[in-house]
């Protein structure tokens, strides 16, 4: 299958509803976005609608809120290292125990790198969408490096077979880029920044001509990007080859441009690096997030509310997780890397600070 092969999914609602339809449903974000209080699609158990609904007429304001997850690497088959493979189960499952006792999120993104695959054929996954199976909200999925390059290739998951069985959340066997709207006026855009064999990343151009298609097509929607690979380095003046070429995005130059220069892109999901990192350039929000299966053990939740978007920091709740995380990570080649022999500084930057992980930020 193409990886250059990109998807459009339309809402139902907003084939049925016209903008002056939306204020009846929506709260007024920034001029000319309206993010209401209805679901889009055909998902099952979804309470969150009904909720917002009594909300709006209440007279209330009905903020969105969404989960971002990235770098859970679920597996029956690893050994802890600087990531805790074996606990990977245990801290899914109770990240989203967390999720669902929270009770007011609107739906739910995964950033990549979500199964480790390397469980042969379909385990690891099936016990992934098993835990997934208590979710009662959208959920919508994007790849990381590991889902398009198995180990070992041929006895994992392909590509293709991870997008056949995530279809209809966001991937699917024809639709590695995806677009959709979760609730009206809100548009997420799922970037395949992956290249199949190899864990760096790079947007190909018929994916980069897709983008731009989409941003003009959407010019009063809020739109959130959510990719698996870095579109900004976070490690500050530090000079590290080696994660240039890694984490960062090879052309992500050219595509910040795009999204810079579109003033209805808001803010830019990312994973792949495991770390908790907001940075801002041009008004528009970078957003990295912490790894699930590395230490801090953590995601976030994002509210949408005005024109603000309030960042909250969530850590796993098994202290003992938290504390072999922290040894395994102080004692990695990642600490070498960064710290140059001060390990201690490693910690700091893969848990990110307070401006990093519970922050009000302004959109633009």
């Amino acid at each position: 299958m193409n990886e250059d092969t990109a998807k459009n999914t339309t809402s139902q609602l907003e084939e049925r509803l016209n903008r002056r339809d939306f204020v009846k449903f929506g709260l007024t974000i920034g001029k000319a976005v309206f993010i209401g209080g209805v679901l889009i699609g055909n998902f099952t158990g979804c309470t969150t609608a009904s909720k917002k609904a009594d909300k709006t007429k209440a007279g209330k304001e009905a903020p969105v809120k969404f989960v971002h997850i990235t770098d859970t690497h679920v597996t029956f088959t690893g050994r802890n290292k600087t990531s805790l493979f074996e606990e990977s189960f245990n801290i899914f499952r109770d990240i989203i125990g967390q999720i669902n006792e929270m009770g007011d999120i609107d739906f739910i993104l995964f950033g990549g790198d979500n199964i480790n695959n390397t469980d042969p054929g379909t385990k690891g996954f099936d016990e992934f969408m098993n835990i997934m199976s208590s979710v009662k909200i959208p959920y919508f999925a994007q790849f990381g490096n590991r889902e398009v390059s198995p180990i070992p290739p041929g006895v994992a998951l392909s590509k293709e077979q991870y997008a056949e069985k995530m279809k209809g959340h966001g991937l699917d066997i024809s639709s590695y880029s995806w677009s959709v709207s979760p609730v009206p006026g809100l548009r997420i855009l799922g970037l395949d920044t992956t290249i199949e064999g190899h864990d760096n990343g790079k947007i190909s151009q018929t994916e980069i001509k897709w983008i731009k298609e989409e941003v003009a097509k959407y010019p009063n929607d809020m739109i959130i990007t959510l990719g698996h690979h870095l579109l900004l380095p976070t490690w500050g003046n530090r000079d590290i080859p080696k994660w240039k070429k890694k984490y960062l995005l090879k052309n992500y130059l050219e595509v910040n441009t795009i999204l810079e220069g579109a003033p209805q892109v808001k803010a830019c999901l990312m994973g792949h690096h495991h770390i908790s990192k907001v940075q801002t350039v041009n008004g528009l929000h970078y957003i990295a997030s912490p790894a699930a299966v590395q230490y801090p053990h953590a995601f976030r939740t994002i509210t949408i509310n005005d024109n603000e978007a309030k960042l909250q920091f969530h850590q796993v709740r098994n202290k003992r997780i938290i504390e072999l995380g922290k040894h395994n990570l102080l004692t990695s080649k990642n600490a070498e890397e960064y710290a140059g022999g001060k390990a201690d500084d490693i910690l700091a930057y893969c848990h990110g600070s307070e401006g990093d992980n519970n922050v009000t930020l302004k959109i633009r």
